[in-house]
């Protein structure tokens, strides 16, 4: 019968074993990473002179020449992450010579072939590399990748890949509808990772726009908030009546940005829109695009119940010049009590502190002038110039 002494010795003895199993394999990695970057720094002093050439002959228009001599594969991919660098570094023809450069040294090559590796890691990292190479060989099988791939950051990963490699507008539109099909909300992602790309993409937004899926039509319209089109109009008009609130918000932000959308019978329309967000957009929107035949309308929804509406309202009357500045004073004298009295104080309290520091310049000391009399005519007493 083993004693509690004897599985007490046992016990340290297997901890000893296994304490020095794991010393013996961190300094196996130890001596395997000296040992690789001292072939690392070989190698790169041995390509100095190749590395200097390849920075002074980028803009050329003769392709660039491989090293002389027979490289190793391990050399290879020493010589692929510095080619790495230099591709981050420059944009244009210089990096498309770089890209060319990769297909002569045959790295395109060598991860097309990691790509259907047994590791799902290593043929994460094989879609990397495709990806900064930009190569439009390897789109087929990073789009069959990225079908198998679960969601997870490798995901993203291989969609980037694609979006950089991507041969036209089809091959984002199908790496759009693989992400899609997970039904998370990264449509922002999305959109970033298309940004990547080289191809067109405002036809694909605008085609997307054109779905029956809700996330595919959410994509085309954030697209388009960043590149907008001055013809989007038939598609947005159908939008603005959209069941999903999160499209109909996007659709009329995107009409918002162009005053020759933005009617008159839509600034009516959405100023008293169900959704609190539509009336906020287009009460940010008339200021900014400087609209000032609607300060009666900014002016009533100064009251709205929505506090936002309220403020973008307020902030719309102060840019839209003397006009807009007496309509706020107005509510202040029109009212005693209330949020929006308080808020349209506030707006008119910056306004005068703004025009304040800016008198150096006459034109702009006049409007403060004007700015300073409506508001004291506004409250009834006098103040000083300090107090406003």
């Amino acid at each position: 019968m083993q004693t509690p002494l004897a599985t007490a010795f046992l016990f340290l003895y297997v901890l000893c074993g296994v304490t020095i199993l794991g010393l013996l394999i961190l300094f196996g990695l130890k001596l395997r990473n000296i040992a690789v970057e001292k072939r690392t720094k070989d190698c790169l002093e041995k390509y100095q002179d190749y590395f200097v050439y390849l920075q002074a002959h980028g803009e050329e228009e003769e392709r660039l020449k491989v090293p002389y001599g027979n490289v190793t594969i391990g050399e290879k991919q020493i010589i692929q992450k510095k080619l790495f660098e230099l591709m981050e570094r420059f944009t244009g023809v210089h990096r498309q010579k770089l890209g060319w450069l990769c297909e002569d040294l045959g790295l395109v090559d060598l991860d097309l072939q990691r790509l259907n590796s047994a590791w799902k890691w290593t043929r994460v990292d094989a879609a990397y590399n495709l990806g900064v190479m930009r190569s439009r060989r390897a789109v087929p099988g990073l789009l069959q990748l990225l079908e198998k791939l679960d969601y997870d950051p490798s995901l993203f990963i291989v969609a980037r890949a694609v979006a950089k490699c991507a041969r036209n507008g089809n091959d984002l539109g199908e790496m759009v509808r693989q992400l899609v099909r997970h039904r998370k909300n990264c449509h922002p992602l999305i959109v970033d990772i298309i940004s990547e790309t080289e191809v067109e993409t405002e036809p694909l937004y605008v085609a997307l726009l054109q779905e029956a899926d809700r996330d595919l039509v959410e994509i085309g319209l954030i697209g388009l908030s960043v590149h907008h089109q001055s013809n989007l109009e038939p598609y947005l008009h159908k939008l603005v009546n959209a069941k999903e609130k999160e499209v109909r918000i996007k659709a009329v932000k995107l009409l918002c940005k162009d005053s020759r959308l933005l009617t008159d019978k839509r600034v009516r329309e959405f100023i008293i829109h169900n959704d609190w967000e539509i009336r906020a957009a287009v009460a940010k929107a008339i200021g900014s695009l400087g609209l000032a035949v609607y300060i009666p309308i900014l002016k009533k929804a100064v009251s709205d119940p929505n506090w936002w509406v309220c403020h973008h309202s307020a902030r719309s009357l102060a840019q839209l010049g003397i006009e807009g500045f007496q309509a706020l004073c107005e509510i202040l004298q029109e009212n005693r009590y209330g949020s929006n009295v308080q808020l349209a104080h506030q707006v008119v309290q910056e306004e005068l502190e703004k025009g304040k520091k800016q008198q150096d310049d006459q034109e702009m000391q006049l409007h403060y002038n004007q700015k300073l009399y409506l508001y004291q005519s506004s409250r009834r007493k006098a103040i000083s110039t300090v107090q406003a």
